[in-house]
């Protein structure tokens, strides 16, 4: 639709508290619009647009700063932007690249049912990618991208089993277009919804997000954030991302 941007989806209402006065919740899929070539901004005249190195943020000290700042450089550069033009208007979403192909992980709701899609890397540089895979009950696509894009980072191991309830972790993404956003959190729990298991988290991710990664603090990618559940289309703590185990079957599968 070239007359307006497209606003953030609602997958589902999940069933109210009994709570009095209870907030009627809704997951919300992490897509933000674009308009023409350039990505969605927050409300504002863009005075004060920031960097990436300003965009980076945590949502609360962490005593082991360190470590997570460690881990933040060393998988930062492999976190990608990814778009989707629909004429005048489009999508914008975050992918992550993997060793040691050199694919890119984003979700399907991003792609948005195309075939092929631009991806802008850390440094700045666009880049066309084709879809290779898409399972959209994972909500996890594959992405090859024409030229490499840069280093990648490693998925956590199987045999590490679900991340436990407390653990540090991080999102990178683009919300509303700010790229290579960082926020940190913790895991809140491991959740199996209709056969489906979620890593449900409380760093804050937006519009943009999706398709980014959650990142323990050895800088393995442990998931990919792929809704909020919240009153409004924003976040408030409570967030998901599909386990990294689910992006490694979906690419054993890929000759």
């Amino acid at each position: 639709r070239p007359e307006r941007a497209r606003q953030p989806e609602q997958q589902r209402r999940p069933r109210t508290t009994g709570t009095p006065r209870a907030a009627t919740w809704a997951a919300v899929i992490l897509t933000a619009a674009v308009v023409g070539a350039g990505s969605a901004r927050l409300a504002g005249d863009g005075s004060d647009a920031q960097s990436p190195q300003q965009a980076q943020q945590t949502n609360r000290p962490i005593t082991n700063a360190g470590a997570l700042e460690s881990a933040i450089r060393s998988v930062q550069s492999a976190v990608v932007e990814v778009r989707v033009n629909r004429g005048f208007n489009g999508s914008q979403g975050s992918g992550v690249i993997l060793q040691p192909q050199g694919r890119i992980v984003t979700n399907t709701h991003v792609i948005d049912g195309s075939s092929r899609v631009e991806v802008v890397t850390a440094a700045g540089q666009s880049i066309a990618a084709e879809v290779v895979s898409a399972n959209p009950a994972e909500d996890l696509a594959i992405l090859r991208p024409v030229t490499s894009p840069g280093t990648g980072v490693n998925l956590s191991p199987d045999t590490a089993g679900p991340p436990p309830s407390g653990q540090t972790v991080f999102a990178i993404g683009s919300p509303f277009g700010l790229q290579n956003t960082v926020t940190s959190g913790v895991v809140s729990a491991y959740r199996n919804e209709a056969g489906r298991p979620l890593i449900q988290f409380d760093a804050p991710v937006n519009p943009g997000n999706s398709g980014g990664g959650l990142f323990n603090l050895d800088g393995e990618l442990i998931g990919i954030p792929t809704s909020i559940r919240s009153p409004v289309n924003g976040n408030v703590g409570i967030a998901f991302a599909v386990p990294a185990t689910r992006v490694r079957a979906m690419l054993s599968q890929i000759r």
